[in-house]
């Protein structure tokens, strides 16, 4: 590792200067613990606007959640669908568009499980942004505002993360960064 990677104050600091000059609106993280955010958080002048973080119902990243909602960071949920394609995803994780209790709420709400995958994250408040280069299935995607879960559907989701661990399991580990002092998800290893 170099070791003249700046610390995440003096990349937080360039990135202030960068709002301060115009260039851009808002700053935010990605792939941070809490931890992390807590180090940016302690010399910001500028809070973190937003966190992108994998999430979906086999990691829900609730206490993350929690603390940006408590800090004023909108939380921005990538691979909401558990990432069914990724060359991250083990053969043994669950694929959430065939789960069962996934297509129960599925079919319940004459919906398909993807746009349920989606609509579980806009209904905990966050952001989201799957991914897909399918044109029907983008379409698809972006039509579910018509319906939203119920609490038996939310209470089934948010505890699915139950059937594989503790906290659950990412599919994006990006373990190829894992020797890095700044690895994010060094206590899932």
């Amino acid at each position: 590792m170099d070791s003249k990677v700046p610390t995440f104050a003096e990349t937080w600091a360039a990135m202030e200067k960068l709002v301060e000059a115009g260039k851009c609106k808002n700053i935010g993280l990605s792939n941070f613990n809490i931890a992390q955010i807590e180090e940016v958080l302690k010399t910001a002048k500028i809070k973190p606007a937003n966190l992108q973080s994998e999430s979906h119902p086999l990691l829900p990243n609730l206490e993350l959640l929690e603390f940006c909602k408590s800090n004023n960071i909108s939380f921005v949920a990538y691979s909401p669908l558990g990432s069914p394609g990724s060359i991250f995803r083990r053969d043994d994780q669950v694929n959430l568009l065939h789960d069962e209790d996934v297509l129960k709420i599925a079919e319940k709400h004459g919906k398909s499980a993807g746009q349920v995958l989606i609509r579980y994250q806009i209904d905990k408040g966050n952001c989201v942004i799957p991914k897909s280069v399918t044109p029907a299935r983008i379409e698809q995607n972006l039509d579910v505002f018509g319906f939203s879960l119920d609490a038996s559907d939310m209470d089934t989701l948010n505890n699915m993360y139950k059937k594989v661990g503790p906290k659950g399991y990412r599919t994006c580990g990006v373990l190829h960064w894992k020797h890095s002092p700044n690895y994010p998800f060094a206590s899932e290893l």
